[in-house]
């Protein structure tokens, strides 16, 4: 019985071919027997050898399960087949069924030391051997050659194995190999998908025999020495006169081909390029620490075949700078805290290592050499700093610096770097130009005043992303969770293993993730320069050249400079409103015309307002306190109070408002055109009998009909609208004050309380909660506001600053914070809800004089900033264009340089064998080739959309012959990958998590840890 869902269309097609397959099942089946029992009657005694067509073989047929045909043979036939087929698995017929035989059980002897062919001095006798590949384990009896090489001497019988393309597990009598094949396909099985050595074998002994009686054999030593040979090769170790021992620190790491590299891939003369071009071959940096990476003590001690050699710093001189460093007692100034500083002194009991530091290219995530090391005791300053100096030591580029505390961690690190660091990277970086800035996504959890360290503004960093840290730890996570088990030393070298397949593949993916960017960047680039001359085009010419020259002055120095891009809040509130009332009726007193009331109007007015919020916040309080006795006790209090309150007022009421006392208690001024009111939850017309304080109808001006409005005193009505004005500003203040909280609130807990426990997070979700719910009371108290200001003065000026407030509109600063289900976008593509362009004090139809307290200049004090923020997305975007050109470039370049620095390595080493240097310079070809094929490549996916643009096609463009194809272009755009470039695995060019394209977002993950694929 088969059911199939028919529920979603997506999975239509799948369930037509299943239905489609299923009458063909049992034929299947039958199939499948038949497949096992063969096409031969090896049950007739009659039965021929298909290779010498006897036919007296009594039932003893043989044939091989590794071979594409199944032809059955006689045991001389098949031996003499294989001669050359070592390791193909052999069934024989039993009489009854077929059992797994083996070429050394008939007899076979494979011949070691002249690629299988006859030898003339063989050895006298054999060996068995087990060998382990792709196919299974394998027991082959081996004959060891006893001829002179060319020097004279006898061959080793370890060499006569590795040469066969079998790695022996040992030097001394090898009874043990494994397949370079089977190694690499491991290794790459290791990259992509994490799967363990143990997995791995225990794969291949049941592919070999499922019923437990096959051979066991443990490989992790051959696999350590293996990863370590291969990444010698790709390093040109073996080109080097040299040999390993010359290795240094660093050599065998795979390098950014994007980052600058003087020498490599930069102009002569890029030193004395000037400003405006110079930051093109800046050198952007991110550092980090991992406390998932952890080393269990299990008091297991070994070699390290290599150490500082390649990702990981050198480690007697990483331990030996540990070992001087006390606990960290710098104290942030910040007004955030962090894990890297709650973690400083971080020790984990039975843990070596409580993490792991590194540094990484904040543009593309690939690890840069000399960069990694384990964290004994947290993520203290002093040795964030050794990982940093130790990559950048010799580099003279300009630096930048990303680091979730950077605030404070660059404040005393020229004194560190020159004073409290190691001789051999001790460092004056005081006439270095180092910038630092705080990762986009972690910034927002920094509060104020850290504009300056901000990739959005900036300027001369496009738009680096520098979260890509983040994603690489992502998918060292599983490698780490296995790795904490290993020896020290054996785990570096895993790990090391895994940042070179990390880094090549991103190298591999260049092509299309450059282009994908340079093709969002100049969309972006037009977009936003649109909207900025758009918006610079509302403001006069004097305005717009003042801010920028406070932009500049803050670029120059941003530091001691007024701060451009942060939202200053608005000094116009309902107290100057107030205040300007108060002398406007103090003006009228003196004249004689204001009413004889112990109250004047505005203060009347004011007290109103004031209960209309404090009957929304007895509302919002019923509604979210629960319903204990306590809670029940304390509302009715409060009502008890507001009721007296109202009462009091409402006697003020009758002096000033004295129609509204004759319907009062009929709750019916005019039924035929009252509006409903903006403090009630009760119609017009639907008095209940027990009127509760908080629904007791007002009768605000802005509540009666326009006709009974008339009869009001003097100004009454025209007070009450600058008041609704000024609460509807102060509403608008304390919605966009209260965002930036939440944002803060979120971010904190994404990034220091997440994972810490169900209990902390409780704690800030509730403290989230109920800044939430005063946002939606401010909320209220706006659309209260503007609802009077409709009845008071429909058409007025006023609607141009005061829309309607929907949910949507409650959103910002940025991206949305916790709990918003639509999409997060970044600062380079935010589009900014209105609320945050509102202007302060804006009402130009007031008498003259009475806004003689608002600053005049406030509204173009609080555009500005969006003005500015406007003006920086543009620039990060046009930045971006030019860095993705420059790095285009760059990298065509460094794979040019790249292929002819191999070639330059065949004649390295002479006086060697000819077989030798046959392979040095075979190898060195291969690898120029490699280089030379991505170039051509990237050059085949990069010059037509070049050439789109319509503008001057780049110097390097012209080395490379180009058609304009359409259909290439097209798929380019589609995401298509040359098939040659697949290397087995998925390249993914997806944006980041906000949905921007940062520069370093994750666009594909490591699977090949060099560049040729045996």
């Amino acid at each position: 019985m088969v059911l199939c869902s028919t529920d979603s269309s997506r999975s239509g097609s799948y369930q037509n071919k299943v239905l489609a397959w299923l009458p063909l099942r049992a034929e299947f089946l039958d199939e499948l027997i038949r497949f096992y029992g063969g096409e031969y009657a090896v049950e007739s005694p009659d039965l021929p050898c298909s290779t010498c067509k006897s036919v007296n073989l009594n039932g003893k047929f043989f044939r091989c399960a590794s071979c594409t045909t199944r032809s059955v043979h006689c045991q001389a036939c098949l031996l003499a087949n294989h001669s050359q087929l070592p390791l193909h698995t052999i069934e024989g017929w039993n009489g009854k069924h077929w059992e797994k035989s083996s070429l050394r059980k008939l007899g076979y002897v494979f011949q070691l030391g002249h690629d299988g062919g006859p030898c003339p001095c063989p050895g006298d006798t054999t060996r068995r051997l087990v060998v382990g590949d792709v196919s299974g384990i394998h027991e082959v009896q081996i004959r060891f050659c006893e001829c002179l090489d060319e020097s004279e001497e006898f061959t080793y019988t370890w060499v006569q194995v590795f040469r066969q393309g079998w790695f022996p597990a040992t030097t001394n009598r090898p009874a043990t190999a494994f397949t370079f094949r089977m190694l690499n396909a491991f290794q790459e099985l290791n990259f992509q998908g994490k799967t363990s050595l143990y997995d791995y074998w225990k794969s291949l002994e049941r592919i070999t025999d499922n019923s437990g009686s096959g051979p066991s054999l443990v490989l992790s030593h051959v696999v350590r020495l293996w990863r370590h040979l291969t990444a010698l090769k790709r390093a040109a170790r073996a080109h080097d006169p040299t040999g390993p021992e010359g290795t240094k620190e660093g050599d065998l790491a795979v390098e950014c081909p994007a980052c600058p590299h003087p020498g490599k891939n930069l102009p002569d003369d890029w030193e004395r390029a000037p400003p405006g071009v110079r930051w093109l071959y800046t050198l952007f940096l991110m550092v980090d620490a991992n406390f998932r990476a952890k080393l269990k003590d299990r008091g297991l001690t070994d070699c390290e075949l290599g150490s500082g050699w390649s990702y990981y710093v050198e480690q007697k001189k990483f331990k030996a700078h540990v070992a001087t460093i006390g606990s960290q007692n710098d104290t942030s100034s910040c007004s955030a805290e962090h894990k890297a500083i709650q973690n400083a002194n971080l020790r984990r009991q039975s843990y070596i290592a409580s993490g792991v530091g590194a540094v990484l290219c904040a543009r593309h995530a690939m690890v840069r050499k000399t960069a990694v090391g384990d964290l004994p005791n947290g993520e203290k300053y002093l040795i964030m700093d050794y990982l940093v100096f130790s990559t950048i030591l010799g580099v003279v580029l300009m630096l930048l610096i990303s680091y979730d505390i950077a605030c404070q961690w660059h404040k005393k690190l020229p004194r560190r770097a020159l004073h409290e660091l190691p001789a051999h990277i001790r460092t004056d970086i005081s006439e270095k130009e180092i910038r630092y800035a705080i990762p986009k996504k972690h910034i927002r959890v920094h509060g104020p005043n850290h504009s300056r360290f901000s990739f959005n503004f900036i300027r001369w960093v496009g738009r680096t992303y520098a979260e890509g840290i983040e994603s690489h730890w992502a998918h060292m996570n599983p490698v780490a969770l296995a790795a904490k088990e290993m020896a020290p030393g054996m785990r570096r070298e895993h790990m090391d293993d895994h940042w070179g397949g990390w880094n090549w593949q991103k190298i591999l993916g260049f092509g299309l993730y450059l282009l994908k960017l340079l093709r969002e960047a100049d969309r972006m680039y037009a977009k936003q320069r649109t909207a900025h001359e758009a918006l610079t085009a509302t403001f006069s010419s004097k305005n717009v050249e003042k801010w920028n020259k406070e932009v500049e002055a803050w670029h120059d120095d941003p530091k001691n400079a007024k701060d451009p891009f942060e939202e200053q809040r608005a000094t116009a509130t309902i107290k100057s409103t107030r205040l300007a009332i108060a002398d406007e009726e103090a003006a009228e007193l003196a004249a004689g015309t204001l009413p004889p009331h112990d109250v004047t109007p505005g203060v009347f007015l004011q007290v109103g307002l004031e209960i209309e919020e404090q009957q929304r916040a007895l509302k919002a309080r019923q509604k979210n306190a629960s319903a204990t006795d306590a809670n029940l006790a304390d509302v009715q209090e409060k009502r008890t109070v507001l009721q007296r309150r109202i009462e009091a007022w409402q006697g003020m009421q009758d002096l000033h408002m004295p129609i509204v006392s004759q319907f009062r208690h009929t709750g019916d001024p005019s039924p035929a055109t009252s509006p409903s009111s903006a403090g009630s939850a009760a119609g017009a017309g639907e008095v209940p009998s027990v009127t509760k304080a908080e629904h007791v109808q007002l009768w605000l001006p802005s509540s009666l009909p326009a006709p009974l409005r008339l009869s009001l005193s003097s100004g009454l009505v025209d007070k009450e609208r600058r008041l609704r004005m000024a609460q509807a500003d102060d509403a608008l203040d304390d919605i966009r004050r209260l965002r930036r909280i939440l944002t803060g609130i979120a971010d904190f807990k994404r990034y220091n309380v997440s994972g810490t426990g169900q209990r902390t997070s409780g704690r800030v979700r509730t403290l989230f909660a109920k800044f939430d719910q005063k946002v939606r009371r401010a909320a209220e108290r706006y659309r209260a506001a503007r609802t009077a200001l409709e009845c008071l003065d429909r058409g007025g000026d006023w609607e141009a600053r005061f829309k309607v407030l929907r949910d949507a509109d409650l959103r910002g600063p940025g991206r949305d914070g916790d709990g918003e289900e639509t999409t997060r976008l970044g600062e380079g593509r935010y589009e900014i809800s209105w609320i945050w362009l509102v202007p302060r004090g804006a009402d130009l139809s007031m008498p003259d004089g009475v806004e003689g307290e608002l600053d005049p200049n406030e509204f173009l004090e609080n555009v500005k900033v969006e003005w500015a923020r406007s003006q920086a997305r543009m620039e990060r975007w046009g930045e971006e264009v030019l860095l993705l050109q420059e790095e285009m470039r760059r990298v065509i370049e460094y794979f040019e340089w790249k292929a002819r620095w191999w070639r330059e390595q065949v004649a390295r080493r002479t006086h060697i064998a000819s077989a030798l240097q046959r392979g040095l310079g075979a190898y060195a070809e291969f690898q120029a080739s490699v280089f030379e094929r991505l170039a051509s490549r990237f050059a085949q996916l990069w010059v037509p959309y070049l050439r789109e643009r319509g503008k001057p096609l780049p110097e390097w463009s012209s080395r490379y012959n180009v058609p304009d194809n359409p259909k290439k272009r097209h798929a380019s755009a589609k995401g298509a990958m040359p098939s040659d470039a697949r290397a087995g695995t998925s390249v993914s060019t997806a944006l980041p998590e906000d949905g921007s394209s940062d520069s370093d977002s994750e666009f594909n993950s490591g699977s090949k840890s060099g560049s040729d694929t045996e």
